[in-house]
């Protein structure tokens, strides 16, 4: 479910933004160059991130001033009045004090905004951050494009929105149909081709120099030794510019420049403000989701007493099942369960046996099961096959074990059996999913 867009009023302008989690940490997230927090939310890949963070606090994401659904500037917009916004937004979001992450030049806008307002800011992760747009003397480097400046901006103006300008931006990704059409709808929805010329020319002309000796807050500057035509130096000077600063060098798969690093940034990013490295961990899982169906109306027939109960017998009886089938209980709300299993088979036996017992109990429970990579966090597991495991439960009727096809291919000659239920679309899940329904345990 893509998280509801709020607006802040910033002067003349309205600024999107959104809040993901709980926490007594806020984490606000600048992004780099243009965005759109909502078509953000449409690849999975992203939700994955962001739960990582959510891990850490509160996450907070925006839109600046003249991108996404916030206001479209004509004009240039100077890093003071972006950092005026993102400001605005902490203060819309009820958040006094916060961790600040940018990339680019949105975290030029997060170093601008610590040395600001330095009672606000906890932190600042500066991710890709160049000091300055251009080269000038004391600082050699300045914006490096592999087409130049001019050729840049001819792309920009001529090829915005379209598939040849995502393939080029984002050229590991180019064998993925589905990430460049997200990338394209992502690039067309954040900003026209005029206006992503003008967030262009705004960061060539960024200069945060005058601010650096203000940020007092400990800063982790962050530089990923993949990214073509960016050098270590520009990044280990501004860490050594700032008074708190530390330089961590990555090397990770580049990503399309809009789209957030991953698991071993993040890793870091933990690292710096709790001291673990608790997420960077995966392994593949097969996933159960129940859920009690009718549950609200069964409270409402019963009463709170019996009601009370029944669902501790329930809750009783899946625990039961899921060590008597080798699994790992990962989390419970109200009366549904989520579990992980090592092996396929393993899972569907547990969701039949669930729905059994929870039908000697009079209670009608349904089942979604599906197999895949996730992200270890503590006890926790996230990733796009949690998700997935979860649309394909609510899919399921009372009384009903459904399944994706990837674990029916894995458990052939189990003695299980299936009927197909169609293919169908998971909702905040790419794609089309095959769906199949266990008619038989196995013999």
């Amino acid at each position: 479910m893509i998280p509801v867009t709020e607006f802040a009023r910033s002067g003349d302008a309205d600024i999107a933004y959104k809040v993901v989690g709980e926490g007594t940490r806020d984490l606000l997230v600048a992004f780099p160059l243009v965005s759109n927090v909502d078509v953000f939310f449409e690849l999975s890949e992203n939700v994955e991130l962001v739960e990582r963070l959510a891990a850490l606090g509160r996450v907070i994401l925006f839109d600046k001033r003249g991108a996404g659904m916030s206001d479209r500037a004509t004009a240039p917009v100077g890093v003071e009045q972006h950092s005026d916004d993102l400001v605005a937004v902490l203060n819309a979001a009820g958040s006094t004090r916060a961790v600040l992450l940018g990339w680019f030049d949105g975290g030029a806008t997060c170093l601008v905004t610590a040395a600001r307002h330095p009672l606000r800011v906890e932190s600042v992760v500066a991710a890709e951050v160049l000091a300055r747009g251009r080269p000038a003397e004391g600082f050699p480097w300045g914006f490096a494009s592999p087409f130049g400046e001019v050729a840049m901006r001819k792309l920009v103006t001529m090829g915005w929105g379209q598939k040849a300008m995502a393939r080029m931006m984002a050229p590991e990704w180019a064998g993925d149909a589905r990430l460049i059409d997200w990338l394209t709808r992502y690039e067309r929805l954040s900003a026209p081709p005029s206006g992503a010329a003008r967030v262009l020319e705004d960061a060539l002309d960024l200069d945060i120099r005058d601010h650096l000796p203000d940020v007092t807050a400990p800063v982790l500057v962050l530089h990923d030794l993949g990214y073509p035509g960016l050098p270590t130096e520009p990044f280990r000077w501004l860490a050594d510019t700032l008074s708190d600063g530390r330089l961590k060098l990555v090397r990770q798969t580049p990503g399309a420049p809009f789209v957030l690093p991953g698991d071993e940034t993040i890793d870091e990013i933990e690292e710096f403000l709790i001291g673990t490295r608790s997420g960077g961990r995966r392994e593949l899982a097969s996933i159960v989701f129940t859920d009690v169906v009718g549950s609200t109306e069964e409270l409402a027939g019963s009463g709170d007493r019996r009601w009370g109960n029944l669902l501790a017998a329930h809750r009783d009886a899946v625990r039961r099942s899921i060590t008597t089938f080798g699994g790992r209980e990962v989390n419970t709300a109200g009366d549904g369960f989520v579990a992980s299993f090592a092996l396929p088979s393993s899972a569907l036996r547990f969701a039949v046996e669930a729905v059994a017992t929870a039908g000697d109990l009079g209670l009608g429970l349904r089942a979604g099961v599906h197999c895949g990579e996730v992200l270890v966090r503590d006890e926790d597991i996230v990733g796009i096959a949690v998700h997935v495991a979860a649309r394909v439960s609510a899919l399921a009727g009372s009384g009903e074990v459904l399944l994706t096809d990837t674990v029916r291919v894995l458990v052939e000659g189990s003695g299980m059996e299936f009927r197909s239920v169609g293919e169908h679309s998971l909702k905040g899940v790419p794609g089309h999913w095959s769906l199949y329904r266990i008619e038989a345990g196995p013999r």
